[in-house]
């Protein structure tokens, strides 16, 4: 678990939530409320809606979702593929 976070760490955690719709990350409790609101900004300099929420269970998590994400044509193929070759193996 993460006990605090910088600025890299939430490009990085953006980065995922554009590729994938959803982020979380393990954080202390405390650094919950500074994550949520630099991960709202980022979405709101894009115009994106953006949802956030944290846990304080064990471990500690944070979770951003794009409200209106969905996959792609490609991204639905690939998922597809890669659920194809699970059920194989």
């Amino acid at each position: 678990m993460y006990r605090h976070f910088d600025e890299q760490d939430v490009a990085q955690d953006y980065v995922q939530l554009l590729r994938r719709g959803s982020v979380v990350r393990r954080l202390v409790l405390a650094e919950h409320g500074a994550w949520r609101r630099a991960i709202r900004a980022k979405a709101q300099t894009d115009e994106l809606r953006v949802r956030t929420w944290s846990r304080d269970e064990q471990p500690a998590t944070v979770w951003a979702v794009l409200s209106d994400w969905t996959l792609t044509p490609e991204g639905r193929r690939l998922l597809a593929e890669r659920l194809e070759w699970q059920r194989e193996g």
